[in-house]
């Protein structure tokens, strides 16, 4: 696989890592407050939804190729749809209040859009090697 990377920078320092690893963290309080019968299900997909998104940003930024991190960063913006789906039921069983819904959705939704700009540049580096 061609298109090394010149630089492995430190995941820690990327903003989109850092939104997403506090938006975990607001996910893991929130649902501390759902029935206990969605402890199994709803709970645990939205833990682990969450902690997929900064988990595979971290594993796609310390890779040593383009395509690596592309796929990784594919996957944390598959998993920030999932957050934003999990959501959705969780305000139509009122697990959460529509001001709770709200903040965490835009919250999502701003991650979403950082991981699409960061394929995008990774989309250029490659068109402009293949060139």
């Amino acid at each position: 696989m061609a298109e090394k990377k010149t630089f492995v920078g430190n995941f820690r320092d990327l903003e989109v890592y850092k939104k997403s690893l506090h938006f975990s963290k607001k996910i893991y309080k929130v649902v501390e407050r759902f029935p206990s019968f969605e402890r199994n299900n709803l709970v645990d997909q939205l833990r682990r939804a969450s902690s997929s998104v900064y988990s595979n940003i971290a594993e796609g930024n310390a890779n040593y190729y383009y395509r690596k991190e592309y796929d990784r960063l594919n996957t944390s913006i598959g998993s920030i749809a999932e957050c934003q789906a999990f959501l959705d039921m969780a305000i139509m069983q009122k697990y959460v209040s529509r001001e709770v819904y709200v903040s965490l959705d835009n919250e999502a939704e701003e991650i979403f859009k950082m991981l699409i700009a960061m394929i995008n540049r990774i989309e250029k580096i490659l068109k402009e090697e293949a060139s």
